[in-house]
């Protein structure tokens, strides 16, 4: 599909710049009076259309003008309102673009992303709470010499994802039970985390150099 104008994919929905679009479509009236004459059409600010304020055209300092953020419905609109070929031809690519936005293939590649965003959400949040609850634990668990998987990984800024927290308290705990190493079972005041494992720092750093 050849780009007759910039479309616009960063927010919900796809927009196009309304003095782009009247450029485009060689509105002889300017930009200001057409904008305001086309909104007589029943368009609602906030929902067909979004007002944004940007520099001078011509790049002096001054009043910041303001332009439009449209969505390619109220686009394709004002384009059939326009009457002329090139309104035709415009309308005729933002049909092209809504089919394209709103084909089984691009909402799912949507929706996908989505899912990743909220499973990469959910694991910070996860990762926070576990942190957050080493304050929560008992004397036990405030020991130098001892730390849980969350508070090694927060102490020493190891930057581990929730997965590899995960993989390194059991490989840990295979390697402190082979080496009759101490395991401390530390208990929380938070039901839902219940106890967690303590290594003590010495099994910490011969573990690391053993997994490097």
């Amino acid at each position: 599909m050849n780009e007759l104008i910039v479309i616009d994919y960063k927010n919900d929905i796809p927009t196009v710049n309304g003095r782009e679009l009247h450029e485009a479509l060689k509105v002889e009236t300017r930009y200001n009076d057409w904008f305001s004459r086309m909104c007589k059409y029943g368009f609602i600010e906030g929902k067909d259309y979004y007002s944004i304020l940007s520099n001078r055209s011509d790049g002096l300092p001054g009043k910041p003008r303001i332009d439009h953020s449209l969505t390619i419905s109220m686009a394709k609109e004002i384009c059939m309102l326009q009457r002329s070929n090139m309104g035709k031809k415009f309308r005729q690519y933002f049909i092209s673009i809504e089919e394209a936005w709103n084909s089984p293939e691009k909402i799912m590649e949507r929706a996908l992303l989505i899912a990743q965003q909220k499973a990469r959400e959910a694991e910070i949040k996860i990762l926070t709470l576990s942190e957050e609850n080493e304050s929560l634990e008992i004397a036990l668990n405030t020991s130098l010499k001892f730390y849980t998987v969350a508070k090694y990984n927060n102490v020493f800024n190891m930057g581990w994802n929730l997965k590899e927290c995960q993989s390194i308290g059991k490989r840990l705990s295979a390697y402190c039970r082979s080496h009759s190493i101490e395991i401390r079972k530390c208990e929380t005041n938070d039901e839902r985390f219940g106890t967690v494992n303590s290594y003590p720092l010495t099994a910490w750093e011969d573990f690391l150099e053993v997994l490097e």
